[in-house]
Parts: structure tokens; C-alpha cells; sequence
């Protein structure tokens, strides 16, 4: 996994104090069968490595756990990161291969995640390069991450932690905005009965970095309280990452660093913090709509947002032009038609299929035209009217 360099974002919660440098292990043979062969990118509680696997054609990346993180509580979250992205089912939710304990030389554990290897670079690193970002842009960039919350959803896992940083862009499928969305280490499990997700239970190292494990700027007020809450808070992450992309800033000004203010009037309009901001009215609404402060008042589910952005891109972008005849639209005959998205689409299919598929169209009426008659004839009739003139001269000389 290729990583820019990281860009902090305002709110992001710092380090533990005495966090050291993590020990490089590139070199070294992890659980007997994966290389170390370079260091990719460190975080505040793991370090990722490329690595190759005998028998793999395509490296992989490995996330391993640092010495002086893997406590208890910590080693339990790493392995559910592992485990929750290893039980979806996307292909914008980064795949995870394996994952387990092993030992070093020293007898040391290691714990660690095998992940397939990105070449690209996260929406952090976007945004400080080029951002803000066109809200074309963020539509398409919004709609992936909607596809991968749908999947998570669905399987009970909230990701608790959804901004730019764990949002990662490659190149696939012809574009090079393509998401894979990382970094489930925070993840919680609604339960089945409630849908909500519980607080973490005593003991459990989730105050670490600040009032809960997470982005503080990227969290409603129910997640800042440590719960109970539920997938809406991932709604509300993605409305802030939107509103971030499209502005550089964030929808909700005031208090600290690690508990900023939720007020009820509501989140600051997109014109307001970007004055210039060129945006259709309905997709600012859909994104106020997802950071409102209360819960019950954003969309209910990633379904129902990603409904709602699909409606934006239909009611915004321009539709494919139908095929047409030439002449009625003014072209020369010889000239050929514009190209359209059905245009080509016809191009592609047989006469048979064009049959098949499309619907048939009236026979237009007959109508009698009369034509000239053809040359022969009047050489026919010059000839006729040749020979009775001679006839008749003839008749009266004699």
C-alpha cells in the first residue's frame, strides 16, 4: 500500500505520549512465509509493510501491530479490525487475506494483517494536493464509500471512523477516483436486537487518544458521549467528509480539539464556508441533511443516502442524446450523426438484437408518387412521330 505523506487533519487525535519510533522489520520472514520487504507507511499503533508470499504472483501489504501497542485491549482491536473486514464483501472495502499472531527471534508476538497492496495514495493526501475538490468529483467519491457502508451495515459492523485519511484512491475501472475504504480497527458490532452499538466496556483502552477512540471531528454527539449508537454515525462521518472535500473545512465550529460542539441550530451552510463553492441546492441539501445533529433527522440508512445521491446525479447531469435522423436534425445526409451513449450502444448490436431489444417502429404511409417517364420512351415516341410525318409527304407529292 502506497501511501502519501500523511496529511493531519484539524481534528485528528494525536499520538500517545512515549510513542517511539517503531522498530523496522523489513528483512525478516513474518509467521514463515511472508517476506518484509520494505516499510510502506506507520501510524499511531501499527506499521505497514510490503511483502511477498511463495506461491503469489502480486505482493501483498502486512499490518503489524507495534511491540509497545500490543496490550491486551490493543491486540483485541487490531484482530477485529482483521475480522471485520475480512467478513464484507465489497469491492470498495479493502480485502484482508490473513491475519494472526506469530514470534521474532526474541520470542516477541506480532500480530499482524495480510491486505491486498494499493498503488495510490488516501483522500487526505487528495485534499491537500488539490483540493477543494469539484462536486462532481465528490458525488462519484461519496457514492463508493456509500456502496461500502451498505456492505458493512449489512453485516453488523459500524466503521466508526470514516474520513479522508481512511478513504484510499487507486486507479480501476477507467478511473483513477476509485475507493477502498481501510482501517476498521475501531469498528463496533450493533447488536442484533437494538442495532445499537454498546459502549466500550470497562478496561478497555478506548480513551487514549482523546474522548473515544476515533476522529472527534468526524463524530455525532451521541459517539462523542461513548454511546449507544448506531450506523448512523457513519452517515454523519460521510456527510462531514463531503462537506470537507467540497470546502476544506468542517460543517461545526467551537469548543476543543477532543470535544467539539454539536449545536442544534445545525451544521454551517456549504455557501457560508465557501463562499465561491460551485454546487447544486440539492446536493448541499443531501449533505446537511447527513450531519444534522439529531440522529432521527439524518438518512436512516446508507440505502437511503446513497438513493438520495444517486438522485442528485440524475437530476444534474445531462441525459444521452436519443439516435436521430440526420436530416431532421439539419445534418447533411453524408454527414455522420454525433456520437451518444445509444448511439454507440446501437453501433454495437446486430440487426438481429436491435430487433430483439428495441421496440419496432409504425411503417410510415405510402404515398403514390408520380414519376417522369424514362428516356427510352421519348426516343420511341421521336421515332413514331419521325415516320408519320415522311408518310404524310410522301402522300401528298404523289
Amino acid at each position: 500500500m502506497t501511501t502519501a505523506a500523511h496529511t493531519r487533519e484539524p481534528d485528528a487525535p494525536r499520538v500517545p505520549l512515549g510513542r517511539r519510533a517503531s522498530v523496522d522489520l523489513s528483512g525478516r520472514v513474518l509467521a514463515g512465509r511472508y517476506t518484509l520487504l520494505r516499510r510502506l507507511a506507520s501510524g499511531g499503533m501499527a506499521t505497514i509493510y510490503e511483502a511477498e508470499q511463495p506461491g503469489r504472483d502480486e505482493r501483498v501489504a502486512i499490518k503489524v501491530l507495534d511491540h509497545d501497542q500490543a496490550d491486551g485491549p490493543a491486540v483485541e482491536r487490531f484482530l477485529r479490525e482483521a475480522r471485520a473486514a475480512s467478513s464484507l464483501q465489497s469491492e470498495h472495502v479493502i480485502e484482508v487475506l490473513d491475519y494472526g499472531r506469530s514470534r521474532d527471534e526474541r520470542g516477541r508476538e506480532l500480530v499482524y494483517i495480510v491486505m491486498e497492496r494499493l498503488d495510490g495514495e488516501d483522500l487526505a493526501a487528495t485534499l491537500e494536493q488539490d483540493g477543494p475538490l469539484r462536486w462532481t468529483r465528490v458525488l462519484a467519491i461519496a457514492k463508493q464509500v456509500c456502496a461500502a457502508l451498505i456492505a458493512a451495515h449489512a453485516r453488523g459492523v459500524v466503521h466508526c471512523d470514516i474520513k479522508p485519511g481512511n478513504c484510499f484512491r487507486i486507479a480501476r475501472d477507467g478511473t483513477t477516483d476509485f475507493i477502498k475504504v481501510l482501517d476498521f480497527g475501531v469498528a463496533s458490532f450493533a447488536c442484533k436486537q437494538t442495532g445499537q452499538c454498546r459502549p466500550p466496556p470497562p478496561g478497555d483502552d478506548r480513551r487514549k487518544s482523546g474522548p473515544v477512540l476515533g476522529t472527534p471531528g468526524y463524530m455525532p454527539e451521541e459517539q462523542l458521549r461513548g454511546g449507544p449508537y448506531d450506523h448512523r454515525v457513519d452517515i454523519f462521518a460521510l456527510g462531514v467528509l463531503m462537506f470537507r472535500l467540497l470546502t476544506n473545512k468542517m460543517p461545526y465550529a467551537g469548543g476543543s480539539l477532543y470535544t467539539p460542539r454539536r449545536p442544534q441550530s445545525g451544521p454551517c451552510p456549504l455557501r457560508r464556508a465557501a463562499p465561491t463553492i460551485e454546487l447544486p441546492d440539492c446536493f448541499e441539501a443531501v449533505i446537511l441533511k447527513s450531519v444534522a445533529s439529531d440522529p432521527a433527522e439524518r438518512y436512516q440508512s446508507a440505502e437511503e443516502l446513497l438513493a438520495a445521491l444517486t438522485a442528485v446525479e440524475r437530476e444534474t447531469m445531462p441525459p444521452s442524446r436519443l439516435p436521430r435522423d440526420p436530416l431532421e436534425w439539419g445534418d447533411e445526409p453524408g454527414e455522420p450523426a454525433a456520437n451518444s451513449a445509444t448511439d454507440v450502444h446501437h453501433a454495437a448490436l446486430s440487426h438481429t438484437e436491435i430487433s430483439q431489444t428495441h421496440l419496432t417502429l409504425p411503417e410510415p404511409p405510402r404515398v403514390h408518387v408520380r414519376r417522369p417517364p424514362h428516356h427510352s420512351l421519348w426516343m420511341l415516341a421521336g421515332f413514331v412521330a419521325s415516320l408519320a410525318t415522311t408518310s404524310f409527304v410522301r402522300l401528298l407529292l404523289t
